[in-house]
This record gives structure tokens, C-alpha cells and sequence, in this order.
């Protein structure tokens, strides 16, 4: 299969389709599709909580009110995304920005919510798609938590000193695709060994063997782990234990005919036993299954 960018900025092939990664708490999440053009890109956009009253387009007029509702402690998980959070001062204008890197292990964070007077917005990427518009290669990004200037050294000039300037959070969002398209027409060519490792890796849900990985997309192993450590910044196999995680924590959180206990789970996602599940699932989300469901409210 062929990937490329035609004059609107598409990737041929969405692999935004066959797969949604999600947070520990999804119904809070508060996120923001991006334009048709951006979402085999861009899983989505997030940051100050909103006002109620909502603007024209529908979205809501943006608030430095500190969200009272996030619970004290709030758990991050890997969701195999990379963020850029911008956030600005709204008395003294002082702004900054940091880029996180993809993480394969779950942390904590304060969830007292924003601080008055301080607002945020952040883009966050597809794992396969960082790559086309960051300046490095991204071999380091690994549980990375850093300077957005380290990656991404037009951000804070072309769109960053913008943001604060917006009034609601329709207009953030259309400068930060302004922005985001520019970047993807001037990006390289799109590997398409890569890509195909990751459409095969995406349709398994994560259950793909790296020899599974380098027939289906003609390299050798060690042309993938090169490929994958420039380009994600992991390799194959951690990429693949990711993305299973993934679609166990969306199979549990939304439930389905087809996995209607635990037991389906260990069968479908190549676990050799529940308690190899429970292992790799607690690795991941910091919790037991039962635990991570209270959490997420269910």
C-alpha cells in the first residue's frame, strides 16, 4: 500500500480508522476532533476546560476558571500519543510549551485543575505521524518530557504567541491547523515500509509478531527496529504491546457482544493466561482491570 500527501495535505489511507486510543478516564477527556484534512494525523485537540456558554461554531468560549470537577489525582496512561501542551499566563503573558513524548508507563498528575489565571491548549498526534512534523528525528522521545523548542522550533513563533489571542476555542483551533498544514507541506516523503508495518500492526490490535511485522511490510527486522526508533522512537515489539494494551482497555471500557468477560479478552489478545493478563494490563494502566474501570467511572 502506498502512502502519500495529495495538494490538501491527506494521507491516502486513514489509519485513524482502525484505531482510537483512549485515556484512563475517557468521559472527562474533553477533546476536540480535528478537520478531515488533519485526522490521519491528529487524534485530537484538548486544554482549558470551557466556558458554558457556546460560541456560533459551536464550541465553547474559553475560561480561566480552574476546573473544581478533576478528581485530586489524576492517572495518565500510555496512549501511545504525543502531545504538544502550550500554556500562557493571562495576567502577566509569560507562555511556554512542552512536547511529551510517547510513554509505556502510567504516572500520576495533580487533577485539581488548572490554575487561575493560567490557560492551556494542546495537540495531540497519532503515533506514526509525529515524525512528519517534528525538525528531529525522534529516537529519544521515549517517556520524554521536555521543551516543545527541542522538537518543534517554529511552534512557539508561528502559533504559540498566537493562541493567547483567541477568544474562543474554535479559533485556537483553526490557527493550530493553519499551522499543522503548513508543517505537513513541507515535511518529507511519507516511508512506506513504515506505514505498513503500522497498518498491519493496527489491524491485529497490537497482536503481530515482529517476523509477522517484516513479512507483511517486505524489511527485514532490523530495518524495522531502525524505522521505528527514528520514527516513533520505540521499537517494534513495544509499539505492538501498546497498541494491544489500547485496544484491551477500549474492549473493556466499552464492551461489546464479542468480548463479554475477561476470559474473551486473554483468548482474542494472545494472553497465555488471566493472570498474564492482569500482569501486562496493571504494567500499563497502574491498576487491575476492576480497578481501572471504578476510575474511569464505570
Amino acid at each position: 500500500m502506498d502512502y502519500y500527501r495529495e495538494n490538501g495535505g491527506n494521507v491516502v489511507y486513514n489509519l485513524g480508522e482502525l484505531y482510537y486510543p483512549i485515556t484512563a478516564r475517557p468521559g472527562g477527556a474533553g477533546e476536540f476532533s480535528p478537520s478531515k484534512a488533519l485526522r490521519p494525523y491528529i487524534r485530537c485537540y484538548w486544554g482549558t476546560v470551557p466556558a458554558p456558554e457556546a460560541d456560533l461554531a459551536g464550541c465553547s468560549v474559553l475560561t480561566d476558571k480552574p476546573d473544581s470537577r478533576k478528581a485530586a489525582r489524576e492517572i495518565i496512561i500510555p496512549d501511545t500519543c504525543m502531545d504538544i501542551i502550550w500554556e500562557w499566563d493571562t495576567a502577566t503573558g509569560a507562555a511556554g510549551g512542552v512536547f511529551c513524548g510517547i510513554n509505556d508507563t502510567p504516572f500520576e498528575v495533580d487533577g485539581d485543575g488548572q490554575t487561575a489565571g493560567r490557560q492551556r491548549f494542546a495537540i495531540r498526534f497519532h503515533f506514526w505521524s509525529v515524525h512528519l512534523f517534528a525538525d528531529e528525528h525522534l529516537r529519544d522521545v521515549k517517556n520524554f518530557y521536555g521543551e516543545v523548542d527541542w522538537y518543534f522550533s517554529s511552534f512557539r513563533k508561528e502559533l504559540g504567541e498566537r493562541l493567547a489571542a483567541a477568544r474562543t476555542l474554535t479559533e485556537r483551533i483553526a490557527w493550530a491547523e493553519e499551522y499543522l498544514l503548513r508543517r505537513l507541506d513541507n515535511a518529507g516523503n511519507i516511508n512506506n515500509g513504515l506505514m505498513n508495518a503500522v497498518h498491519a500492526l493496527l489491524q491485529a490490535k497490537g497482536v503481530k509478531t515482529v517476523s509477522g511485522l517484516s513479512a507483511e511490510s517486505v524489511l527485514s527486522s532490523r530495518q524495522l527496529e531502525r524505522l521505528f526508533r527514528d520514527y516513533i522512537g520505540i521499537s517494534p515489539k513495544q509499539t505492538a504491546d501498546l497498541v494491544r494494551f489500547q485496544n484491551v482497555w477500549r474492549n473493556l471500557y466499552c464492551p461489546t457482544p464479542q468480548f463479554r468477560n475477561i476470559q474473551d479478552l486473554v483468548h482474542s489478545f494472545g494472553y497465555s493466561d488471566q493472570s498474564h493478563f492482569n500482569n501486562s494490563f496493571k504494567r500499563f494502566a497502574g491498576q487491575t482491570p476492576r480497578e481501572a474501570l471504578v476510575y474511569a467511572g464505570k
